[in-house]
């Protein structure tokens, strides 16, 4: 099922959650779509009202499926009683075709390879939870620490939206 599609299912379900009048507080679990690095699946657990761990599952540029996990503090840092901060740290995994440039002897190249990748991630961003709903939107950045298969610093981007069922 493509990206879009799953989206739309998920949108779909939660209104029709909306329409029947449930309109309680969202639940400790969360599932949904998420855009950009990764693109694919992400969920969430609530732990508490200031903790959570939450990942995703999907396919990164270059066809590379990715992998992440995160944990995280959340706050309410603002006048807007649904937006929150949160800020935490995780790992990230992944595989598939990576391209890189490569000097030797005063030749640039470019070398593809086929590894398993594995990064530390830090991460902050915003969640707003939609009032009177079971759904969730964020956005987050997230700078990483890149130990395989070459080191180096990298950084995800993402924006997406979930369902609390």
């Amino acid at each position: 099922m493509s990206n879009l599609r799953f989206a739309i299912c998920v949108l779909i379900i939660g209104t029709a959650v909306g329409v029947t009048g449930d309109a309680r507080a969202q639940g400790r679990f969360g599932v949904g779509v998420i855009i950009g690095e990764p693109t694919g699946v992400a969920w969430k657990y609530k732990i508490s009202e200031a903790n959570a761990v939450d990942g995703a599952v999907g396919f990164s540029n270059g066809d590379r499926f990715r992998f992440h996990v995160d944990y995280l503090w959340e706050k309410h840092s603002f006048q807007e009683e649904h937006l929150l901060l949160h800020y935490g740290a995780g790992i990230a995994f992944g595989t598939g075709p990576s391209q890189y440039l490569a000097v030797e002897r005063g030749d640039t190249y470019m070398l593809v390879q086929r590894d398993l990748g594995f990064a530390a991630r830090g991460v902050a961003g915003l969640t707003y939870e939609i009032p009177h709903s079971p759904f969730d939107a964020f956005v987050e950045i997230a700078p990483l620490l890149i130990f395989s298969p070459a080191s180096g610093l990298g950084i995800d981007a993402a924006l997406g939206v979930r369902i609390y069922p």
